[in-house]
Protein backbone atom coordinates (compact mmCIF):
# COMPACT_ATOMS: atom_id res chain seq x y z
CA UNK A 1 0.00 0.00 0.00
CA UNK A 2 2.92 2.29 0.79
CA UNK A 3 4.69 1.61 -2.53
CA UNK A 4 1.78 2.56 -4.83
CA UNK A 5 0.72 5.97 -3.59
CA UNK A 6 -1.13 7.36 -6.60
CA UNK A 7 -2.10 6.26 -10.10
CA UNK A 8 -2.79 8.87 -12.75
CA UNK A 9 -5.70 8.35 -15.11
CA UNK A 10 -4.55 7.15 -18.53
CA UNK A 11 -7.78 6.73 -20.50
CA UNK A 12 -10.23 9.22 -21.96
CA UNK A 13 -13.96 8.43 -22.15
CA UNK A 14 -15.81 10.29 -24.89
CA UNK A 15 -19.42 10.08 -25.99
CA UNK A 16 -21.21 13.04 -27.59
CA UNK A 17 -20.97 15.87 -25.01
CA UNK A 18 -19.47 13.64 -22.28
CA UNK A 19 -15.70 13.72 -21.89
CA UNK A 20 -13.74 12.61 -18.84
CA UNK A 21 -10.60 10.69 -17.87
CA UNK A 22 -10.45 7.23 -16.30
CA UNK A 23 -7.84 4.65 -15.37
CA UNK A 24 -7.40 1.36 -17.19
CA UNK A 25 -7.29 -2.08 -15.57
CA UNK A 26 -3.95 -2.67 -17.30
CA UNK A 27 -2.29 0.25 -15.53
CA UNK A 28 -3.69 -0.73 -12.13
CA UNK A 29 -2.70 -4.41 -12.48
CA UNK A 30 0.79 -3.56 -13.75
CA UNK A 31 1.46 -1.22 -10.82
CA UNK A 32 0.05 -3.52 -8.14
CA UNK A 33 1.44 -6.78 -9.59
CA UNK A 34 5.05 -5.77 -8.93
CA UNK A 35 4.26 -5.23 -5.25
CA UNK A 36 2.24 -8.46 -5.02
CA UNK A 37 5.21 -10.42 -6.39
CA UNK A 38 7.65 -8.58 -4.13
CA UNK A 39 5.53 -9.32 -1.04
CA UNK A 40 4.70 -12.88 -2.19
CA UNK A 41 0.96 -12.35 -2.32
CA UNK A 42 -1.33 -14.34 -4.62
CA UNK A 43 -4.81 -13.17 -5.70
CA UNK A 44 -7.38 -15.77 -6.74
CA UNK A 45 -11.06 -15.43 -7.67
CA UNK A 46 -12.92 -18.10 -5.66
CA UNK A 47 -16.59 -17.34 -6.20
CA UNK A 48 -18.62 -15.31 -8.70
CA UNK A 49 -22.23 -14.42 -9.38
CA UNK A 50 -23.56 -12.23 -12.16
CA UNK A 51 -26.87 -10.78 -13.30
CA UNK A 52 -28.00 -8.89 -16.39
CA UNK A 53 -30.62 -6.22 -16.90
CA UNK A 54 -30.87 -4.83 -20.42
CA UNK A 55 -27.35 -3.84 -21.52
CA UNK A 56 -26.00 -3.73 -17.96
CA UNK A 57 -24.24 -6.75 -16.45
CA UNK A 58 -23.28 -6.82 -12.76
CA UNK A 59 -20.65 -9.18 -11.34
CA UNK A 60 -19.96 -9.90 -7.65
CA UNK A 61 -16.67 -11.74 -7.15
CA UNK A 62 -14.98 -13.06 -4.01
CA UNK A 63 -11.19 -12.91 -4.16
CA UNK A 64 -8.75 -14.65 -1.85
CA UNK A 65 -5.53 -12.72 -1.20
CA UNK A 66 -3.01 -15.30 0.07
CA UNK A 67 0.36 -14.84 1.73
CA UNK A 68 2.41 -17.48 -0.13
CA UNK A 69 4.90 -17.84 2.72
CA UNK A 70 2.50 -18.29 5.64
CA UNK A 71 -0.69 -19.48 3.92
CA UNK A 72 -2.70 -16.80 5.71
CA UNK A 73 -5.36 -15.19 3.56
CA UNK A 74 -8.14 -12.61 3.43
CA UNK A 75 -11.33 -12.93 1.41
CA UNK A 76 -12.49 -9.69 -0.21
CA UNK A 77 -15.60 -9.06 -2.29
CA UNK A 78 -15.49 -6.73 -5.27
CA UNK A 79 -18.29 -5.78 -7.63
CA UNK A 80 -18.24 -4.47 -11.16
CA UNK A 81 -20.64 -3.46 -13.90
CA UNK A 82 -20.23 -3.68 -17.66
CA UNK A 83 -22.32 -2.18 -20.44
CA UNK A 84 -22.45 -4.03 -23.75
CA UNK A 85 -25.09 -4.58 -26.41
CA UNK A 86 -23.72 -8.01 -27.34
CA UNK A 87 -21.93 -10.70 -25.27
CA UNK A 88 -19.03 -8.88 -23.61
CA UNK A 89 -20.89 -7.52 -20.56
CA UNK A 90 -19.61 -10.16 -18.12
CA UNK A 91 -15.99 -9.69 -19.24
CA UNK A 92 -16.23 -5.91 -18.85
CA UNK A 93 -17.82 -6.28 -15.41
CA UNK A 94 -15.11 -8.74 -14.30
CA UNK A 95 -12.39 -6.34 -15.45
CA UNK A 96 -14.05 -3.50 -13.52
CA UNK A 97 -14.35 -5.64 -10.37
CA UNK A 98 -10.69 -6.73 -10.57
CA UNK A 99 -9.50 -3.16 -11.03
CA UNK A 100 -11.49 -1.87 -8.06
CA UNK A 101 -10.41 -4.78 -5.86
CA UNK A 102 -6.91 -3.29 -5.91
CA UNK A 103 -7.85 0.39 -5.91
CA UNK A 104 -10.17 0.08 -2.90
CA UNK A 105 -8.36 -2.67 -0.93
CA UNK A 106 -5.05 -0.81 -1.06
CA UNK A 107 -6.61 2.69 -0.92
CA UNK A 108 -4.96 3.89 -4.12
CA UNK A 109 -6.30 7.34 -5.08
CA UNK A 110 -6.97 8.20 -8.72
CA UNK A 111 -9.58 10.95 -8.58
CA UNK A 112 -11.54 8.79 -11.01
CA UNK A 113 -15.26 8.93 -11.61
CA UNK A 114 -16.32 5.27 -11.22
CA UNK A 115 -18.74 5.47 -14.17
CA UNK A 116 -16.76 4.02 -17.09
CA UNK A 117 -19.69 4.45 -19.45
CA UNK A 118 -21.54 7.74 -19.53
CA UNK A 119 -25.26 7.94 -18.76
CA UNK A 120 -25.82 9.40 -22.22
CA UNK A 121 -24.17 6.40 -23.88
CA UNK A 122 -26.18 3.94 -21.79
CA UNK A 123 -29.44 5.72 -22.60
CA UNK A 124 -28.55 5.88 -26.31
CA UNK A 125 -27.74 2.14 -26.43
CA UNK A 126 -30.96 1.28 -24.60
CA UNK A 127 -32.98 3.45 -27.00
CA UNK A 128 -31.48 1.65 -30.01
CA UNK A 129 -32.22 -1.75 -28.46
CA UNK A 130 -35.81 -0.77 -27.57
CA UNK A 131 -36.46 0.41 -31.14
CA UNK A 132 -35.00 -2.81 -32.52
CA UNK A 133 -37.20 -4.88 -30.20
CA UNK A 134 -40.30 -2.95 -31.35
CA UNK A 135 -39.38 -3.71 -34.96
CA UNK A 136 -38.88 -7.43 -34.21
CA UNK A 137 -42.22 -7.68 -32.36
CA UNK A 138 -44.04 -5.87 -35.20
CA UNK A 139 -42.72 -8.40 -37.71
CA UNK A 140 -43.62 -11.25 -35.38
CA UNK A 141 -47.15 -9.83 -35.17
CA UNK A 142 -47.52 -9.89 -38.98
CA UNK A 143 -46.04 -13.39 -39.30
CA UNK A 144 -48.33 -14.84 -36.63
CA UNK A 145 -51.47 -12.81 -37.41
CA UNK A 146 -51.69 -11.56 -33.82
CA UNK A 147 -54.56 -9.14 -33.20
CA UNK A 148 -52.51 -6.39 -31.57
CA UNK A 149 -48.95 -5.54 -30.58
CA UNK A 150 -49.43 -6.47 -26.92
CA UNK A 151 -50.57 -9.98 -27.82
CA UNK A 152 -47.68 -10.23 -30.27
CA UNK A 153 -45.21 -9.23 -27.56
CA UNK A 154 -46.69 -11.80 -25.19
CA UNK A 155 -46.62 -14.62 -27.75
CA UNK A 156 -43.06 -13.72 -28.80
CA UNK A 157 -42.00 -13.81 -25.14
CA UNK A 158 -43.63 -17.25 -24.71
CA UNK A 159 -41.81 -18.46 -27.84
CA UNK A 160 -38.47 -17.24 -26.45
CA UNK A 161 -38.98 -18.92 -23.08
CA UNK A 162 -39.98 -22.26 -24.62
CA UNK A 163 -37.35 -22.31 -27.39
CA UNK A 164 -34.42 -20.28 -26.00
CA UNK A 165 -34.95 -20.52 -22.25
CA UNK A 166 -34.93 -16.75 -21.75
CA UNK A 167 -37.47 -13.95 -21.75
CA UNK A 168 -37.83 -10.95 -24.03
CA UNK A 169 -36.08 -8.75 -21.43
CA UNK A 170 -32.88 -10.78 -21.67
CA UNK A 171 -32.28 -10.44 -25.41
CA UNK A 172 -29.09 -8.61 -26.36
CA UNK A 173 -28.73 -6.45 -29.45
CA UNK A 174 -27.04 -9.18 -31.47
CA UNK A 175 -29.92 -11.61 -30.84
CA UNK A 176 -32.45 -8.93 -31.78
CA UNK A 177 -30.58 -8.17 -35.00
CA UNK A 178 -30.59 -11.89 -35.87
CA UNK A 179 -34.34 -12.15 -35.23
CA UNK A 180 -34.94 -8.98 -37.23
CA UNK A 181 -33.07 -10.38 -40.24
CA UNK A 182 -34.75 -13.78 -39.92
CA UNK A 183 -38.26 -12.30 -39.69
CA UNK A 184 -37.57 -9.91 -42.59
CA UNK A 185 -36.61 -12.86 -44.78
CA UNK A 186 -39.70 -14.78 -43.68
CA UNK A 187 -41.92 -11.80 -44.56
CA UNK A 188 -40.29 -11.58 -48.00
CA UNK A 189 -40.95 -15.30 -48.58
CA UNK A 190 -44.54 -14.86 -47.42
CA UNK A 191 -45.01 -11.97 -49.84
CA UNK A 192 -43.61 -14.06 -52.73
CA UNK A 193 -45.97 -16.92 -51.88
CA UNK A 194 -48.97 -14.57 -52.00
CA UNK A 195 -47.88 -13.20 -55.37
CA UNK A 196 -47.37 -16.72 -56.71
CA UNK A 197 -50.81 -17.80 -55.57
CA UNK A 198 -52.50 -15.05 -57.59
Amino acid sequence: MEAVKYLEKDNEVKFKTTNYKAITEEKVTKAVRAELVKNKLVVLPIEQAHSKEGNLTTVDTKYKIIDAETGHYEVIVSSGTGVDTQDKGVGKAMTYAFKYLFLRSFAIPTGEDPDKTSNEELEENQKIQDELLDDVVSKWQILNNDEDILKARKSFNEFLISSKGKSINHLDQKSLENFNEQFSNMLKDKSKEKKGAK
